[in-house]
């Protein structure tokens, strides 16, 4: 902080001299003046002040000095400590499921007994005889993040396939066999292709089939499987790990038939045997209740860019309404509960620990489905309405720059906590992206503390031949900044005018700088800082100041700081309070 002054050379000795009656003119030639008369002189009293200078004002643009790069930038003239980059991103997949084939044996259909007492032309008919099955079906290997199945989805249609076979003793004789009607109900749980002959829902009728040989199919296309629609209707998986599977028993197939047969005669049984052939189906599609395995790598957040002011060990920020905001995207077709963990790291050692979500007190965050579109998780230290962003409140979010870290740690952990169901496309990967975006705007808390050094030199008071034991620099601090500053006497030191501590000084420092406490109004404080020397001659050297101010918010609290308010530093004088002995020899 460079003074303005004027050159004061001896603090205008000649001046001192006339005043106190002495000249040359009656000096007696027969004394030296440098050997035989002490030469030195007492002036001032108590009352000698000598002016100093003053500052012009000191905006803060000034005082913070911002780089390109650096962590903290003026938005709109207000001081906001900002970072922002992508975080680890995470991708999740739930394996393909296949179904196995299966054969499912219903019970022969009886049409002819020639041991039954009765009289057969050569026309024989049975009407609505009745028989039944049983269908299974198997699938194995399922992933381990399937809990329930409300429905699988085929990739391509499979078969299904009745085929039908005539059992008969040798001894008969029959000219064909025709399937008049028949009536096959299939459980509904098997989702057949629309559209198809003869099929209304999950009953396929046939009508005049003759059955030419031994075996004769008719084929259907399945495309899925549905068992519920909604968490507890379904089939819960079984197994653990990669081991898990379903089983699907005791599923009735039902069968109303009416067959003729033709020219029939002699003795023994005709019987027609269905069979239920299921192919394997590949699934691509689960709905039902699904938790993947969504791990996320850690994130290191660096604030290594910050102004000298911030990195003090000493600092404590206490901010008004730091926020934090995440965005990401919800690839999935239910809610993601997010919660999380933030560590400050400084020196190698813990700073703070912030938990986000349910870890703090609260609930989780909450990722609606998005698909490949970003949302914005706002985390706030007071509730604040936020543009487009879902507002979540962390009272102790302050916590983790309180002692601004050197970096911090995040750790997200998305889960599905939901049993609701949802569709997953087997085999493909859900990607989960995510950024961050800190916004700490330097409007403070009463727990604020501020630590930066300062200079005020180029004193320029020529004391070289001047004898002060002691001295008092007074300054009137006119203040705009929103904060007060106080110095500790600990953090003053006396330079000369190479920059150097004058070791040979103790100080002590009387008042503070008042703090504006609208950012705006000009307060004007007294500032007095008390220099005794412990070596003759050490105030004689003084040229300036090293300060390390501790800043505060006083009565100032949530007030923001802007790059325009000042602080400037007027009539400041160097008082002496017993005068001083000028060196004339």
């Amino acid at each position: 902080m460079i003074l303005n002054a004027k050159k004061r050379p001896l603090i205008a000795v000649a001046l001192l001299l006339t005043s106190l009656g002495i000249t040359t003119s009656c000096i007696d030639n027969s004394y030296d003046l440098n050997k035989d008369i002490d030469m030195t002189i007492s002036a001032g009293g108590e009352h000698l002040a000598i002016p100093v200078g003053y500052t012009e004002k000191i905006t803060l643009d000034k005082i913070i000095e911002i780089e390109e790069g650096d962590d903290l930038q003026l938005v709109d003239g207000e001081y906001h400590l900002l970072k922002a980059d992508e975080m680890a991103g995470t991708e999740t997949e739930v394996a393909t499921v296949t179904v196995d084939p299966s054969t499912n044996n219903i019970d022969a259909i009886k049409v002819y007994d020639s041991n039954q007492p009765s009289s057969y032309n050569t026309e024989h008919t049975v009407s609505n005889v009745k028989s039944q099955g049983e269908i299974n079906i198997k699938a194995q290997k399922i992933d381990k993040a399937v809990i329930e199945i409300g429905a699988l989805t085929a990739e391509n249609p499979t078969k299904l396939y009745i085929k039908f076979v005539i059992e008969a003793d040798n001894t008969l004789t029959y000219n064909s066999v025709t399937i008049d009607k028949m009536e096959i109900a299939f459980p509904n749980f098997i989702k057949f292709k629309e559209g198809q002959e003869g099929l209304i829902g999950n009953t396929l009728t046939l009508r005049d089939k003759t059955i030419s040989s031994n075996n004769d199919t008719h084929e259907l296309d399945i495309i899925g499987y549905e068992f519920g629609s909604r968490y507890g209707e379904g089939i819960a998986v079984e197994g653990e790990n990669n081991e898990k599977f379903i089983n699907i028993n005791n599923e009735f197939i039902k069968v109303v038939t009416t067959v003729t047969v033709t020219n029939i005669s002699g003795t023994g049984t005709l019987n027609i045997k269905p069979t239920a052939i299921l192919n394997e189906m590949t699934v691509n599609k689960v709905f039902g209740t699904i938790k993947p395995d969504m791990n996320v790598e850690t994130t290191n957040v660096e604030l290594t860019n910050l102004p000298d002011f911030l990195q003090d060990d000493e600092v404590k920020l206490d901010i008004t309404n730091p926020i934090f905001s995440f965005k990401a995207n919800n690839p999935l077709q239910t809610n993601i509960e997010m919660d999380g963990v933030m560590t400050g790291y400084k020196n190698g050692q813990v700073t703070k620990v912030v938990k986000i979500g349910s870890g703090n007190g609260g609930n989780s965050i909450i990722l609606k489905p998005s698909g490949d579109n970003q949302q914005t998780i706002s985390l706030t230290r007071v509730a604040t309405a936020i543009e487009g962003a879902t507002n979540v409140v962390v009272p102790n979010l302050n916590d983790i720059i309180e002692t601004i870290p050197d970096y911090i740690t995040v750790d997200l952990e998305p889960t599905v906590k939901s049993d609701d169901y949802y569709n997953v496309e087997l085999g493909q990967k859900y990607i989960l992206n995510s950024s961050y975006d800190i916004d700490v705007p330097l409007n403070f808390g009463s727990n604020l503390k501020i630590v930066y050094d300062e200079t005020i030199d180029n004193f320029d008071l020529d004391l070289e031949d001047v004898d002060i034991k002691k001295a008092i620099l007074s300054i009137n601090a006119v203040n705009t900044i929103p904060l007060a500053m106080e110095i500790k006497n600990e953090n003053v030191s006396a330079l000369d005018a190479n920059g150097n501590v004058i070791k040979d000084i103790d100080v002590t420092v009387e008042g503070t700088i008042t703090e504006s406490k609208d950012g705006k109004a000009e307060v004007s404080s007294t500032l007095n800082i008390n220099l005794n020397e412990t070596a003759e001659g050490a105030i004689s050297k003084l040229d300036g100041l090293k300060l390390k101010v501790t800043a505060v918010p006083g009565q100032a609290t949530d007030v923001q700081l802007l790059s325009t308010q000042w602080l400037q530093l007027t009539d400041m004088k160097l008082k002496i309070p017993n005068g001083i002995k000028v060196d004339l020899n």
